[in-house]
């Protein structure tokens, strides 16, 4: 994984309060690696993207120039009583349809560009939300479950959103806009007059200076907010997913005061935010703006009575060293804001800069239609380095056999599942199905030859079809259907009023068997020639549990299929059975064979035998 990034978890304990604040240069210099890798994004719409800068430039030199023309309109038209009223009416209205016209060219220019920079947005939010979306799912099992799924939730929606894309397909073009009406405002007023000019651009020097200082520590608590509301984010999906947890165990009020204290603590941040940002803006900066405008109107009102500047002049000039001195001032605040915006970029980044651990080969292969033959090569495995969970796993399935992982917890059983779906990848030897090490093929074609049912199937939001038609997208309602059939389903299914389209939103009960058919039939659907169950019955009382195994014994049939069960009741007809213990194959056979060589299976087996019997009678 790339280990540049994997300070995010090294930060799990404190997750909601951020990274320790980097030096200065280094962030500067970050700052700017992360608006220019942001910016590949407007690629795919230079064209729009061109237009709008030519509209900024053709609109704001048309706005200014219109601006500069009022001193010809009041100094040598309105005021020159030397031209007859006739002249004077001709030239004003002249000059004033020239005025009107550039006016509306302006705002035509400024309009349409504020069209396509929206249009712009949408479409680059709406790519960087499915990457970001696209990429959680490329991302390894164990990153996901090393953090916090409120995280990820945070991210992929506040984080992605939340002004991001504006910083880019608005922020920016704003900025050029600014900063070619300040050329052309600055050419234009130094016409007139030179040192105001000089003397407006060295304001800027103090102005840009203090917004540094003070925007640097907004981005410093603007970072500690957004990770404090991540992990309300958490808070809150915690509590809902776990909310018969939370009423088992009589702890509504203490999960209310949990949350009600965590988004207390995110308010005292917002608050500090909010302190800080008024403290710049309507305290420091506005300050100083005001001691600017005042010294302005001294300036130019004494140049004025002095006789230095005509009443035309007067309008122009104030206006203009206005619109000089405010541009310059919304520049600087503009280029802060972005700083702002790119911590949520740099928070973004933090999780598409994590590298898959699991991926396509540059030169992977598509592997045709299984067989089925599954075969660990001298495997070993580890989670972590040095803390061994598989160890020199030798052994070969065959097609169409029926094979069993049993063992005590933490046998490493549940750990061969996960490398025959290559959720994770061995950490020495080799899993080959059909010949083809996993490594080398493309993961998507062996993936969709797969058949899982997990411990506890996951029911979407939709209906019973859509639930089961998820295995295979392409599939008719007849396969579904059929499906539904095999699955030993069909008829709980049609004597409900809905039938098949009945929602499994929430408040929707299904027993637990119900819920595990439904997971059968979705593997069964798309036909696959591997069946994987995890634990799939581990969750149904005995009877439920008797009737899903008859299911799968029924659907296996033909099928090579791999288990796992610490109930060996439910493995008893498998075709060959796998004991695991501390990451060792240590035994293998039959149920009969393992129950005669009288080992950890037998051990086991009685041991589930006496405590069966011992709740029966207790029943």
């Amino acid at each position: 994984m790339a280990m540049r990034i994997l300070d995010i978890r090294q930060r799990k304990p404190e997750v909601w309060r951020g990274p320790a604040w980097s030096p200065e240069q280094e962030r500067a210099n970050r700052e700017w690696e992360t608006f220019w890798r942001f910016f590949k994004y407007l690629y795919p719409h230079k064209t729009k993207v061109i237009l709008g800068m030519l509209f900024i430039m053709v609109g704001v030199p048309l706005r200014e120039i219109g601006v500069f023309l009022n001193r010809y309109q009041v100094d040598e038209v309105i005021l020159n009583i030397d031209l007859p009223v006739d002249r004077r009416l001709q030239l004003f209205f002249f000059v004033f349809g020239i005025q009107f016209l550039m006016w509306i060219i302006s705002n035509v220019s400024q309009i349409t560009r504020r069209i396509l920079g929206w249009y712009i947005d949408m479409k680059v939010t709406i790519h960087l939300r499915t990457i970001f979306y696209d990429h959680l799912h490329k991302l390894s099992l164990g990153f996901l479950q090393s953090r916090p799924i409120g995280e990820h939730m945070y991210r992929s929606t506040a984080d992605v959103g939340g002004g991001l894309i504006t910083m880019i397909t608005d922020d920016v073009p704003n900025a050029i806009t600014i900063a070619y009406r300040i050329i052309w405002t600055g050419i234009i007023l130094s016409l007139v007059d030179p040192y105001l000019t000089v003397l407006i651009f060295l304001y800027s020097f103090p102005y840009t200076a203090l917004s540094h200082y003070f925007y640097t520590r907004l981005q410093r608590v603007r970072w500690d907010m957004r990770m404090q509301a991540q992990y309300l984010r958490t808070i809150l999906r915690d509590g809902i997913a776990a909310t018969k947890t939370v009423k088992g165990f009589g702890r509504m009020r203490w999960s209310a005061r949990r949350y009600a204290s965590t988004f207390i603590e995110n308010r005292r941040y917002w608050i500090k935010y909010r302190v800080l940002h008024i403290f710049t803006h309507q305290g420091v900066l506005w300050f100083l703006s005001e001691g600017v405008e005042k010294v302005l109107w001294l300036y130019v009102g004494y140049h004025t009575m002095t006789g230095e500047l005509s009443i035309g002049e007067f309008s122009v000039v104030f206006f203009l060293a206005r619109q000089f001195e405010g541009p310059m001032e919304r520049m600087i605040r503009l280029i802060q804001s972005i700083r702002l915006q790119l911590v949520q970029a740099e928070r973004v980044l933090q999780t598409l800069d994590v590298q898959p651990e699991i991926s396509d080969a540059p030169d992977a292969s598509t592997i045709p239609s299984l067989s089925g033959t599954i075969e660990f090569r001298n495997v070993g495995f580890e989670y972590e380095s040095g803390q061994p969970v598989l160890e020199n796993i030798n052994i070969t399935i065959r097609p169409g056999e029926r094979v069993a992982f049993v063992g005590p917890s933490g046998s490493g059983k549940t750990s061969m599942l996960y490398l025959i779906l290559r959720l994770y990848d061995p950490t020495t030897g080799s899993v080959l199905v059909d010949g083809h090490d996993l490594k080398d093929v493309r993961l998507l074609s062996y993936r969709n030859q797969l058949g899982v049912v997990l411990q506890d199937t996951f029911l979407f939001s939709g209906t019973i079809r859509e639930n089961i038609r998820y295995g295979n997208l392409k599939a008719s309602d007849a396969d579904v259907e059929e499906a539904a059939r095999m699955a030993a389903l069909y008829d709980a299914v049609i004597a409900h009023p809905e039938g098949f389209e009945r929602d499994l939103g929430e408040g929707t009960r299904l027993s637990g068997g119900q819920k595990q058919r439904i997971g059968i039939a979705r593997a069964l659907i798309r036909d696959p020639a591997v069946f994987i169950l995890d634990e799939a019955t581990s969750n149904l009382d005995s009877r439920s549990e008797e009737h899903v195994m008859d299911t799968i014994w029924n659907v296996s049939e033909g099928r090579t299929t791999v288990m796992v069960s610490h109930r060996l009741m439910t493995v008893q007809k498998a075709d060959r059975i796998y004991v695991l213990d501390q990451g060792r194959i240590v035994e293998n056979g039959t149920h009969d064979d393992l129950l005669s060589a009288n080992g950890l299976y037998r051990r086991i087996w009685d041991e589930q035998m006496q405590l069966g019997t011992d709740v029966d009678a207790a029943d």
